[in-house]
């Protein structure tokens, strides 16, 4: 019995000792909490070169699953780190973060020595992973959303603009072109009688790509004169999910991914297709947290 459990544990150690050198893909794991939807963690991490100026861009993303998974290279001196990112909601307010870390060049090397001692590479992927979560905490007070609620966006005609872009760069696409439609509006003498929204009409979330009309409510008169840029339409009333954004409106889409991760934890069935109504002109200035907008998320029937 004695030689029995001798080997068999002699098997167990083995197989233990396989797996950590030859099949676990990682060399170090850390763990964090975030109050934030998945959705908001996996954008500001597929923005990293954006916003964290110190990498000099040098981090590439070679793979994603939208809202739940990245793996990213980080280029840092002679060393080249590989971070699997996994984003998972836990509970209604709790987002687990998990980075998986590998030294490509020293992969073996780190597994033998991080047992035993905090090597290099464990110290710079715990200040990468820190400085990834303190960076969430200062985007976290960059902007406000309120409670999740359900919803009416009323029927509205509108003159619009058609508009494709990367989703980062909608606000800027936004201030270039609404001269073209204020144009329109001033040259053929129309009013406009309502607050500026634009209506997502295509998301592509594996290109973060996404194609909307930006709207600007009129009357809705039988015809209008007709032009090679500005189209007329109406957008009909629909039942939605609705929260209130307060911050700049280049990171709107915060509300849109809380409004896809709320009908996700509750099984609403949803439209990914946002609609953002813009109660404050940015060119107005102002403490950017006193800028609104009505986002909504349209239920399907």
């Amino acid at each position: 019995m004695k030689k029995i459990i001798v080997s068999g544990s002699i098997i167990v150690f083995l197989i233990v000792i396989g797996w950590y050198f030859f099949v676990k893909d990682y060399d170090y794991k850390i763990s964090f909490s975030t109050n934030q939807a998945p959705g908001i963690v996996y954008n500001t991490l597929l923005g990293w070169n954006n916003w964290e100026p110190i990498n000099k861009k040098a981090v590439v993303t070679n793979y994603k699953v939208p809202f739940s998974e990245l793996t990213q290279q980080l280029n840092v001196s002679d060393s080249i780190i590989t971070i699997n990112w996994l984003i998972e909601r836990k509970s209604d307010s709790i987002t687990k973060v998990t980075a998986l870390l590998k030294d490509v060049k020293h992969s073996l090397h780190q597994k033998m020595m991080i047992p035993f001692s905090k090597t290099d590479f464990v110290k710079r992927s715990l200040t990468t992973v820190k400085h990834i979560r303190e960076g969430l905490k200062i985007h976290n007070t960059e902007y406000k959303l309120s409670l999740v609620e359900e919803a009416v966006f009323t029927k509205q005609t509108c003159a619009y603009i058609t508009l494709s872009c990367k989703m980062n760069e909608k606000a800027k696409l936004m201030i270039a072109h609404t001269i073209d439609v204020m144009d329109y509006l001033r040259n053929n003498e129309i009013e406009r009688i309502g607050n500026p929204f634009l209506q997502v009409t295509q998301w592509d979330l594996n290109k973060d790509f996404i194609t909307f009309d930006f709207c600007f409510p009129i009357a809705n008169d039988k015809s209008y004169p007709k032009s090679k840029l500005i189209k007329i339409k109406t957008v009909e009333q629909t039942k939605a999910l609705k929260t209130v954004f307060n911050g700049n409106y280049k990171i709107s889409d915060r509300g849109w991914f809380t409004l896809l991760d709320y009908a996700d934890r509750k099984n609403i069935a949803i439209k990914t297709l946002p609609i953002e109504v813009f109660l404050n002109d940015p060119h107005s200035g102002g403490n950017e947290l006193d800028w609104q907008a009505e986002i909504y998320v349209p239920l399907k029937n």
